[in-house]
């Protein structure tokens, strides 16, 4: 079993179990995982959740990053078949003493014992009424948001954190003005933003946001992380960041894409 685990660590991204013709998982959910690694004091027992944790990605990309590091994490999502992959997943990677799946709603979510040090969040990117909707009711619950918009994710975070616990966010950088808003409302100060561009011609798409609970004021920009050439090969800084990204080392690789 540790055998083959280790070889499915070795393979992470590819190889996860995701339930067939749903949403996939795409770079944003590594890059969030690689985010947290970055700002995550190292040594430290942490305990994190993972908000919309669709098949695990996101919280074994951060424990594979930290393969040593006492961490800690509970998934919650609204699919009961990417809760199963989850589990399934965590199962496979022998990470189910560290990662643990549970069906829950952000809307009404509170950790049943202590507060959490950070939570991760791969929210909808998409307010409803903003695209075309996806005949596959999993899909677009995964793309468009549901009851109470990105204010429900904001809201379970800062409930669910302690006073001076992480929210790491992938979201859309056309969005930052109302998510940060929302953030505030919600008691999270925004601390910290990453742009992150498809290659170096282009505007960033995706944006990494940092918040923090009850504490602290003052945004630090980050310099935008590219991840490709314009010739569509992965940038060594990317790889950098974050080397779950090597999985894909041209936009026409196969499994997880920006």
């Amino acid at each position: 079993m540790q055998i083959e685990a280790a070889h499915r660590r070795a393979r992470f991204p590819r190889g996860l179990a995701q339930p067939e013709g749903g949403f996939r998982f795409g770079a944003d959910t590594l890059l969030l995982s690689a985010f947290a690694h970055a700002h995550l004091k190292p040594g430290h027992a942490l305990t994190g959740l993972d908000l919309g944790t669709g098949c695990g990605a996101a919280s074994i990309g951060l424990l594979l990053l930290r393969p040593d590091a006492p961490l800690r994490l509970t998934g919650i999502d609204t699919g009961p078949e990417m809760i199963a992959a989850a589990q399934q997943n965590a199962e496979a990677l022998d990470l189910s003493e560290r990662f643990t799946p549970l069906l829950a709603d952000a809307q009404d979510y509170s950790a049943p014992n202590a507060k959490v040090d950070f939570a991760l969040a791969n929210p909808p990117f998409r307010a409803p009424g903003t695209g075309k909707a996806c005949p596959d009711n999993n899909k677009h619950r995964a793309r468009f948001e549901g009851p109470g918009g990105f204010a429900a994710f904001a809201a379970c975070a800062s409930r669910n954190l302690r006073k001076g616990g992480h929210l790491f966010l992938v979201h859309l950088a056309e969005r930052l003005p109302e998510l940060i808003c929302a953030l505030d409302a919600a008691g999270l100060n925004t601390r910290r933003l990453l742009p992150v561009q498809g290659s170096w011609d282009k505007p960033p798409r995706l944006a990494l946001v940092l918040a923090v609970r009850g504490q602290g004021h003052g945004l630090t920009l980050d310099c935008p992380l590219a991840l490709y050439t314009p010739q569509g090969k992965l940038t060594a800084e990317a790889i950098a960041f974050c080397p779950h990204l090597a999985a894909n080392p041209s936009r026409n690789a196969s499994g997880a894409s920006p």
